[in-house]
């Protein structure tokens, strides 16, 4: 234990000459500090808390650990900000450190607007795993607001209720059972579908439940996991949200390699329960074969061979979620089986070319891919597949849909071709492709995702980079028809470490008009810039040009958000002050200007 009187504590760096005037940024000063190394902890007697040499705050006693010490009680930096939605909001987080293995954070927060509310969380490490606990609770203004559409109008009424119980509850872990099992979990609940958004927890607008159990054996792999959803957008119903229990996945590879090929089975089993709609039960087995061979002139071939079967029970197919993706709805249960088959070979000749300085590669790329043609059968659902589309990243793919329930059929020949250029300051990777259906059709009928007539879409891709300070990524769907855009989606980057831009831009014309996947055109960006090593300044913002037909209330065409803020940081604190405005209106979340400030202090918190 060291003493020492009329002491003072600062981790700012000051001058050190004799006699300086020059103050700290910030130091305390006590009669007495005590140092106590068993506890790792500095206690103060009589103290003056002082910023630039003028003094702010009195205290008869105060302690902190020492800078030996990771983590300990007390208080965390503050929660200051003022909001349109909740007017000005104070959070006090205290740190409670209960053991090595064990700590929860408490922050009871003030609003104006809304009084109070508590947050928490509890956090543990369990020695084969870990997992956290968190929510929030408060007693808010609950506001519910209808929403009305008919052919001719679209509307919103709102309606304000009385003060009552809101809140959250999160929870996530991980668990390690042997070295070939283990297991994790996930758990979010909020008690309405704003409270998130208007006390600035996260916009997410799906909140996803999940457990998870997975084993691995070699190359063979093994899940089962159970999956709820809670829709918090105001379209939403949440009688015709799917949850699903359970859903399983199994992977078997063999060491019989058949003709030096790779046997892979391969099951599915998914159950899927809606409290006021349709419910799904499909169980898919299949055996692959893969092989690859390169020939002595540089070509690689790839084949892949599938053999597949799948079995559909589907009950209260009368009270579907989608009319477009359920197939016939005339029957209340009804079964399907369908065997498949696909034949895919793939042939890429790769054609390099080698400068002093440089390297190009050239490599023209040919799918086929048969398929015995079945048509489209009325009775499969489409639960999987309801979003994806056709892009670059899945155009040479066997399977160009995420799931089992859309499968295509008949034959078909994709083509395409892909540029590489490397030098000592310049890359670039170009690709280019097409699809030509000789023959068939989906087997579930599809919108705006490019495979809609025999020529498919064009879709490509362009990455640029010079000298690691400029990246250009650029991916694209061009209509078979006229070559009109359909999905351009640019993101280009400037800058390093010190200072960055980033503008991004997309727009989407593909003609689809089912809810929250319209078309809609927005432009982004957000830079950084760095003023020394202890300034920073940043800021960002989304605007949008075109919104969405059916979402133009909720999505309408204008600024979206944007943010600017000023960070400084030194050796004993950090500061920042954030500005955003967000134009989002839902229900009880109005548009308005938010302001942040956050004030940390070394090794005080």
């Amino acid at each position: 234990i060291t003493t020492l009187d009329r002491a003072v504590y600062s981790p700012c760096k000051v001058c050190l000459i004799e006699d300086s005037s020059e103050n700290p940024l910030w130091q305390i000063k006590a009669v007495k500090v005590i140092h106590d190394k068993g506890k790792r902890r500095l206690f103060y007697k009589d103290v003056i808390f002082e910023v630039f040499g003028v003094p702010v705050m009195w205290t008869p006693k105060f302690s902190n650990p020492d800078p030996t010490v990771k983590k300990a009680d007390g208080i965390l930096p503050l929660n200051i900000k003022t909001t349109r939605n909740l007017g000005f909001y104070l959070g006090v987080p205290y740190h409670w450190v209960i053991n090595d293995s064990r700590d929860a954070t408490l922050t009871p927060t003030y609003t104006t607007k809304e009084g109070f509310l508590l947050e928490g969380e509890y956090r543990q490490h369990v020695g084969n795993g870990h997992f956290s606990v968190g929510g929030s609770i408060t007693r808010g203004t609950n506001f519910t607001r209808s929403f009305v559409s008919t052919d001719n109008e679209t509307g919103i009424e709102a309606a304000i209720v009385d003060k009552g119980i809101r809140g959250h509850i999160t929870s996530e872990g991980l668990f390690n059972h042997s070295e070939k099992w283990r297991s994790s979990y996930q758990i979010n609940f909020a008690s309405d579908d704003t409270y998130l958004s208007r006390y600035d927890f996260t916009n997410t607008d799906t909140l996803v439940s999940e457990y998870l159990l997975e084993g691995f054996f070699g190359r063979s792999y093994f899940s089962a996991r159970a999956l709820a959803f809670q829709g918090l957008r105001i379209e939403d119903v949440a009688g015709k949200t799917g949850f699903a229990l359970p859903l399983i996945d199994a992977e078997y590879v063999s060491n019989f390699k058949p003709l030096g090929g790779t046997i892979t089975l391969k099951a599915n089993a998914l159950a899927l329960y809606r409290t006021t709609g349709q419910d799904t039960r499909r169980i898919t087995t299949s055996i692959n074969w893969q092989k690859r061979w390169i020939t002595p002139f540089g070509f690689i071939i790839d084949a892949d061979a599938i053999a597949r079967f799948d079995y559909y029970n589907l009950t209260d197919g009368n009270r579907p979620d989608d009319l477009f993706f359920t197939g016939r709805a005339d029957n209340e249960e009804r079964e399907e089986t369908r065997t498949l088959a696909r034949f895919t070979t793939t042939a890429s000749w790769p054609l390099i070319k080698y400068t002093a300085t440089s390297s190009h590669t050239i490599e023209p790329i040919a799918e086929f891919t048969f398929t015995p043609e079945r048509g489209i059968l009325e009775a499969v659902i489409n639960e999987d597949s309801r979003s994806f589309e056709l892009n670059d990243l899945n155009l040479f793919s066997p399977n160009r849909s995420p799931g089992y329930d859309v499968w295509e059929d008949g034959n078909r020949l994709t083509y395409g071709m892909r540029w590489r250029y490397e030098s000592g300051d310049f890359s670039s990777d170009i690709m280019v492709g097409q699809t030509w259906r000789i023959q068939g059709d989906f087997a579930v009928t599809a919108i705006g995702i490019g495979l809609e007539s025999d020529f498919s879409d064009f879709v490509g891709r362009t990455t640029l980079s010079y000298k690691g300070w400029v990246d250009l990524e650029h991916r694209y769907r061009l209509s078979d028809e006229d070559l009109s855009i359909v999905r351009n989606d640019v993101n280009l980057i400037f800058g390093n470490q010190n200072h960055s831009l980033t503008v991004g831009y997309l727009k989407l014309n593909r003609g689809i008009i089912f809810d929250n996947r319209e078309d809609r055109e927005e432009i982004r960006a957000s830079a950084f810039y760095k003023i020394g090593q202890e300034w920073k300044l940043h800021g960002s913002f989304i605007r949008r040009l075109k919104g969405g037909e059916l979402n133009d209330i909720l999505e309408p065409t204008g600024n979206v958000e944007y943010t600017f803020g000023v960070e400084y940081e030194n050796e004993c604190v950090a500061l920042g002050l954030t500005l955003r405005r967000n134009y989002t209106e839902d229900r009880d979340i109005r548009p308005g200007t938010s302001i942040l400030f956050r004030l940390k202090l070394t090794n005080l918190g």
